[in-house]
């Protein structure tokens, strides 16, 4: 077999829309890489700035790289765009202002060489917009012990797509991207991806920067904090899947994962938005959520999210 012929090891797939100020340094992180045996799908989704022509001056230097360029159709479609366009077994999802670690691909692949389980799970550190390191927990450590899909159902301990390498039988198995969800298309998707069993855990120094940033998708989401992710809720809370598999239980995982999207929406109002207009939308939560009293994390949660928007405010 031509060896020219074989399909890379792994496929990294990248949904861009209006990210020049970003994209240069996450090629780059992936240039980088220790593992060369990968390939990139970068899929400029409708971009009006000059996104797609740095897209193009990396494809033109590495042919490891391709662009497809299209109308903006939202990042679930862009996403199953490059998944239909990616030739390897194993798949990543990275967003176009993060940024991986040197090593990170080569331990994907490590952590699922001879593991049957659908995905591999790396650890997460947020940076800020101008790419300063900011307080973290480790998703790592939520991760630990217990089930996968009972943990993810409660929280979303992933985080975020880079920080997860699939299978792409996995895919297959479970279904791609649900491009009718708007705001938590990506924990609806690792849901039905933790039916299929655990992850695997990527072991040592986190595998992913996650920036954080006033104009992304989380943080857009803070405007409509009631309401933004009941759709991928009420998806997961309609399988028939998970209804027989935990039946009254299932309510309560849901109940805990209403709350922490909430409180999250709270936290991003805190960094990036009016302390105002997240008091008093604490307090509403204090009245829609009493149970949040039993869940000390989210305190401790809130404090590092001042600490994030100390340094985001350069003080």
């Amino acid at each position: 077999m031509n060896i020219s012929a074989r399909p890379p090891k792994i496929s990294v797939i990248i949904p861009a829309r209006n990210v020049a100020e970003f994209l240069i340094e996450t090629l780059q992180s992936l240039s980088a890489q220790t593992m060369r045996d990968f390939e990139v799908v970068i899929i400029d989704d409708g971009s009006t700035d000059t996104t797609a022509q740095i897209a193009k001056a990396q494809v033109t230097e590495d042919p490891r790289f391709r662009l497809i360029t299209g109308p903006g159709r939202g990042v679930s479609r862009a996403r199953n765009t490059g998944l239909a366009q990616s030739k390897a077994p194993i798949l990543l999802f990275l967003d176009a202002d993060d940024l991986l670690a040197p090593d990170a691909l080569a331990r994907f692949c490590a952590a699922l060489e001879d593991a049957p389980n659908p995905a591999a799970l790396g650890g997460v550190v947020r940076i800020a917009e101008d790419g300063a390191s900011l307080p973290s927990n480790s998703n790592l450590d939520l991760a630990r012990g217990g089930s996968h899909l009972e943990k993810l159902l409660e929280k979303n301990f992933v985080v975020n797509g880079g920080a997860l390498a699939i299978r792409r039988s996995a895919i297959e198995a479970c279904g791609a991207y649900d491009p009718d969800l708007i705001y938590g298309e990506d924990w609806e998707f690792w849901c039905r991806l933790a039916e299929l069993g655990d992850f695997a855990i990527v072991q040592g120094a986190p595998v992913l920067s996650y920036r954080q940033r006033a104009s992304g998708a989380n943080y857009r989401a803070r405007g409509s904090v009631f309401a933004t992710q009941v759709a991928c809720l009420e998806k997961v809370a309609a399988r028939r899947t998970l209804q027989s598999r935990f039946g009254r239980d299932l309510g309560k995982l849901l109940r805990s994962r209403r709350i922490d999207i909430f409180w999250s929406g709270v936290r991003s109002e805190l960094q990036f938005g009016s302390r105002l207009r997240a008091l008093m939308i604490a307090a509403c939560g204090i009245a829609l959520y009493p149970d949040s009293f039993a869940r000390p994390d989210l305190a401790l949660r809130f404090f590092r999210s001042l600490g994030r928007q100390r340094r985001t405010d350069g003080a």
